[in-house]
């Protein structure tokens, strides 16, 4: 399917380099007047304020009121070039009773320009990021995860999503009867059976031509025996597990429409936008500039309440240096940028911008290859542990950001939230002089300033560092210096070289880096040890089980039987019952001394002046989540 041509006023050549290339002038709008922040430090809040036409409960709208929490806020003026450091979550609240103005454009920051727009495809993955932020508002999903983990339903386009079941596992979804695509097929339980089948990595199920369906990921989806409805009631899609899944809120999320994805293909039929990605939410694709810019419009088929906006223009960006740029020139109203210090110098000097750094869910993680004869004694673990100043990381990490944070203490939890306990506390400054101790009461010798093992060998280790993830660069020599205290030789080896385009692997994704070196990957050379990997702390319990239990597919070689029988437990728990499992999942891997939680990745929100109701928290990924409140106060 052909794409909208790019006109000729609209070359990409011949352009300043300090603006986006071939930028035409962004929408030009009246904003309005300067925002406010309001910082909660609850964990469950719900932070869309009055006056924006949506429910608290989630996404695209629906019927039910704010939820209600207990947090200690503070309401404060946002000063052009303002820092504010995200713990929790932050809004740029708009006052009760606020006039938008409706015919008002956002500009938005995005990466590279997708060549594929299917999420849920292997072969969008390198794109991730840039569609949850478009998709978001485009293809509707049962559940929201808010900027601070929690999963919200999505009253417009469910009445309910009820577990009528545990043996087996029955969920039964019911439709929103109003829900309809943009080109006015209806949102029927044939959409949940299309969505299941093409992500479940069954081989019965075949995409357009016969083909394998690529899904990026079967989670849930490969735990499902079936998914039916009835043709007289189309608006009810029951759902049964072959085996428990906790994690069924995760599931149906930007939800595909299946009568275009049969006729085009899952995996690959999804390359024009407009054409292609019809719409059940508040917007709607209208056109493409081709490496340029994609243009949201309010979706005036909509059911729910009408976005404040009435477009939103998303602006490919290819480098961090582009999107810098466009940042610092005023040509953006939104993006997320990692949170590096040149880019945070950048746009502080630029001036009329608020940054929101965010300690964000994922987390740099030191991983042990216990299979390594080096690693397998867990005395070397704990000492390696004992001698790291994980202080020291985190405040040159985060503090440069204006961020306050502590290293990470639990893996599965973040600070605040129900459950949480901060066990790995007792590693985070460095104690080299006990660890010496811990090593020579189990035949460790220091000899001339190295260690050998009982055996006399001395202890080298190497460590694998993505060569395309900047804070594990920085992290990389802190470790091998602080393991240098005990005699401990590390050789620092990066894999995988950073790319510059906008394709798989690249080193710029829009918000985050792509990793694509060694422990970014997921691969491992023979004979590793240790290596930095990118984590996040999960949503979802499956992503837990597929970490930590014995021999499963995320494993790098950790095994404990006392974790394996806590995460089969975890597979018939109730969510009230996850976080103190959790905990003990967590408490275990620290006295196992399975791997090190090292410092969050930082990021920064970069917010114009003037827009509203933008929220920023952990999983900020996407942020466009509840989009349809973001506004600007009418002149």
């Amino acid at each position: 399917m052909a794409a909208i041509a790019l006109p000729l006023s609209l070359s990409l050549s011949g352009c300043s380099p300090t603006h986006l290339p071939g930028a035409p002038e962004p929408p030009t709008t009246s904003k309005g007047a300067p925002v406010s922040t309001s910082t909660s430090t609850s964990t469950s809040t719900s932070l869309v304020p009055a006056g924006t036409g949506t429910s608290g409960t989630g996404g695209t709208g629906g019927t039910s009121s704010p939820s209600s929490t207990t947090s200690t806020s503070s309401t404060t003026s946002i000063p052009a070039s303002s820092v504010t450091a995200v713990t929790t979550v932050t809004t740029t609240s708009a006052p009760a009773n606020v006039t938008y103005n409706t015919a008002a454009s956002a500009s938005y920051g995005l990466g590279p320009e997708p060549a594929n727009w299917d999420i849920h495809t292997r072969a969008a993955a390198p794109w991730y990021l840039s569609l949850q932020q478009v998709l978001a508002q485009v293809w509707p999903s049962a559940f929201y995860t808010e900027p601070d983990g929690a999963k919200v339903l999505n009253t417009s386009l469910l009445v309910s999503a009820t577990e009528v079941s545990s043996q087996p596992q029955t969920v039964v979804y019911q439709i929103n009867p109003r829900a309809v695509w943009s080109d006015g097929t209806p949102v029927t339980y044939a959409d949940f059976v299309y969505n299941w089948q093409a992500q479940s990595g069954q081989s019965r199920f075949t995409d357009a031509g016969g083909k394998p369906y690529t899904p990026a990921d079967e989670a849930g989806y490969a735990d499902i025996a079936k998914v039916t409805g009835n043709p007289a009631d189309p608006y009810a899609a029951t759902v049964t597990f072959s085996s428990p899944y906790p994690d069924w809120r995760s599931l149906f999320s930007y939800l595909v429409p299946a009568h275009v994805a049969q006729a085009i293909g899952f995996s690959s039929g999804f390359t024009d936008p407009v054409a292609d990605l019809v719409s059940a939410g508040p917007y709607l694709v209208s056109q493409l500039h081709p490496g340029y810019s994609l243009e949201l419009v309010r979706n005036a088929g909509y059911w729910g309440p009408p976005a404040n906006l009435a477009s939103i223009t998303y602006y490919f960006t290819s480098t961090l240096t582009e999107m810098l740029n466009a940042l610092s020139g005023h040509e953006l109203d939104v993006a997320t940028v990692p949170g590096d210090l040149v880019a945070y110098q950048q746009l502080q000097a630029a001036g009329g911008l608020s940054v929101l750094g965010v300690a964000s869910a994922s987390y740099e993680d030191l991983e042990f290859n216990e299979a390594s004869p080096s690693l397998s004694s867990p005395v070397l673990r704990q000492a390696v542990m004992m001698a790291l100043d994980r202080t020291t990381m985190v405040a040159d990490v985060l503090t440069p950001l204006g961020i306050a944070a502590t290293p990470v203490e639990n893996r599965f939890l973040l600070p605040g939230g129900p459950g949480y306990k901060a066990d790995g506390s007792a590693y985070d400054n460095p104690g080299p002089a006990a660890a010496l101790a811990l090593l020579a009461a189990h035949g460790y010798k220091l000899n001339d300033g190295a260690l050998h093992r009982p055996d006399g060998q001395a202890v080298d280790l190497s460590l694998l560092v993505p060569s395309d993830d900047p804070v594990a660069q920085q992290l990389g020599p802190q470790i091998a210096g602080s393991c240098a205290a005990i005699g401990v030789t590390v050789t620092l080896d990066q894999g995988g070289a950073p790319a510059t385009t906008g394709g798989a692997g690249s080193a710029w994704a829009g918000g985050v880096w792509a990793w694509s070196g060694w422990a970014g990957a997921g691969s491992r050379p023979a004979g590793w040890q240790m290596a930095i990997e990118l984590r996040q702390v999960p949503v979802a319990a499956s992503g837990t089980v597929r970490r930590y239990a014995t021999a499963a597919s995320a494993n790098k070689g950790q095994s404990s039987p006392t974790v394996d029988a806590l995460l089969a437990r975890i597979g018939t728990a109730t969510p009230a019952q996850l976080p103190a499992l959790y905990d003990q999942v967590d408490a275990q891997a620290w006295a196992d001394f399975a791997d090190l939680p090292l410092v969050q990745l930082p990021v920064l929100v970069v917010l114009g002046p003037h827009l509203l109701n933008v929220r920023a928290g952990a999983y900020f990924g996407d942020i466009a989540w509840d989009e349809q409140t973001w506004g600007f106060r009418s002149p």
